[in-house]
């Protein structure tokens, strides 16, 4: 196996992290939760500034185990109950009495939430005001990277040695398009188990999403019985909008996230597996065209940033899905490497074409609507390259090679961070006027 085809396995493997409810809400009780364990003492008031993207998807996100959704809510539990130890799982133990604290902070105007500036950088500050003092706490760059913390304007947190740098992942988007194909053919699919690990823990939060009725509208639209579908399509359909729509409505169990978000990974994953499932593909079938469906939302990722105005779910993990099932249609018909690699270059250049632009406007239940739409393209960006159509570049966005299509999808989508004003103006009036 070559080093670079070690290197996006072990990128891959990395970045896959169990993630209870939606990673923002998350990270905002995180930052709280620094700021009120490293000052101690009764809770008074807790506040938090946060960067767009935080704000947006935390917005009317559920905070999980607290039955009840926004910024404050998810500020006021990190700083009463928050375990700094479980960094975005603080919240995992929290009881009855900790939410009733938390909500009592929140009515009466004791926990609080702004908006700092508009821009796609994750930024949280936090502040906690105690019986015994201050604190402040200041998470910058990913959702758990943790760079100050201040008690009565003292700063605590221990600095990291000179030169030390927080860790990053290998970079997808550094390597051709070439190496991800090889890649997939050089991959040892028995080294793989971790990607079927993923798929467990997406189909247990489906499955919880069912038990406990939060997938209401999934269930309205496309019922809840995996085995009463009549097709992958139908099947990857459910699973994935399932799934989502469990997680953003606050489903007691993890998804498995990818690039820091559960529906990322749902999305990038699930349509493989109800394909693989349906077309009779073995488990090594599967697990490479996971491998492959990961690697692209990764790459797409790596350009598009973090958090954006754009639905990187549907941009990143629905065009990730649609070269995975490519290539399982691409075994299927019996193709060797490089028509394979045509075929795939097709359908990212099909998902360029119908996805790029689609926004975000923040963790909720429309994500499962949104999500349905990239399982569709997907379907359909992988039969129209299994059909023959041409991948046509000359026309629009699309690049004229797959880095370049990757590179203008990533590049629209960091471009529309104006238009991010204009999705909370939205959001924010509507809130205010549902409180008169």
């Amino acid at each position: 196996m070559k080093e670079t085809t070690k290197k996006l396995i072990e990128a891959v493997k990395a970045d896959l992290t169990p993630s209870l409810g939606v990673t923002e809400p998350g990270a905002i009780a995180y930052a709280a939760a620094a700021a009120a364990r490293a000052v101690g003492g009764g809770v008074r008031s807790v506040s938090v500034w946060l960067n767009s993207g935080i704000y947006k998807n935390s917005f009317t996100c559920a905070v999980p185990g607290a039955d009840g959704t926004g910024c404050a809510l998810a500020a006021a539990m990190g700083a009463v109950c928050g375990d700094t130890g479980r960094t975005l799982h603080s919240l995992d133990n929290a009881s009855p009495e900790d939410v009733r604290r938390a909500k009592e902070l929140v009515e009466t105007g004791s926990a609080a939430a702004y908006l700092a500036e508009i821009s796609p950088e994750i930024s949280i500050r936090a502040e906690v005001i105690t019986e015994l003092g201050k604190a402040e706490s200041l998470i910058r760059g990913s959702h758990t990277g943790l760079v100050s913390v201040r008690v009565n304007g003292r700063e605590t947190l221990e600095p990291r040695p000179e030169g030390a740098e927080e860790k990053q992942g290998f970079p997808v988007s550094s390597v051709s398009f070439e190496d991800i194909v090889n890649c997939l053919y050089e991959a040892d699919a028995e080294k793989l188990d971790f990607l079927g690990e993923a798929v467990k823990t997406d189909m247990e939060l489906f499955d919880e999403g069912v038990k406990s009725g939060l997938m209401p509208m999934t269930k309205a639209r496309l019922g809840d019985d995996p085995e009463a579908c009549a097709s992958a399509r139908a099947l990857a359909e459910l699973l994935t909008c399932g799934a989502i729509e469990a997680r953003v409505r606050g489903a007691g169990a993890c998804a498995m996230a990818i690039t820091g978000s559960g529906s990322h990974g749902i999305l990038c994953m699930l349509p493989i597996h109800a394909a693989a499932r349906f077309g009779g593909f073995g488990m090594d079938e599967e697990r490479k065209a996971l491998l492959l469906s990961a690697l692209v939302t990764k790459y797409i990722k790596d350009l598009s940033g973090l958090l954006s105005t754009a639905c990187g779910c549907v941009l990143a993990g629905g065009t990730g899905a649609a070269l995975g099932l490519t290539y399982l249609y691409s075994l299927k018909d019996g193709l060797d490497k490089e028509a394979t690699a045509h075929r795939l270059e097709a359908a990212l250049s099909f998902m360029a074409a119908s996805v790029t632009g689609m926004i975000c406007h923040g963790g909720n239940p429309g994500c499962s609507l949104k999500a349905s739409v990239g399982v569709n393209m997907a379907f359909s960006a992988a039969e129209t390259a299994a059909g023959g159509a041409p991948a046509e570049t000359e026309h629009g966005i699309v690049g004229l090679t797959p880095e370049a299509t990757m590179a203008n999808m990533g590049l629209i989508a960091t471009d529309m961070l104006p238009l991010e004003k204009t999705v909370l103006d939205i959001m924010r009036c509507k809130s205010q006027h549902s409180l008169l």
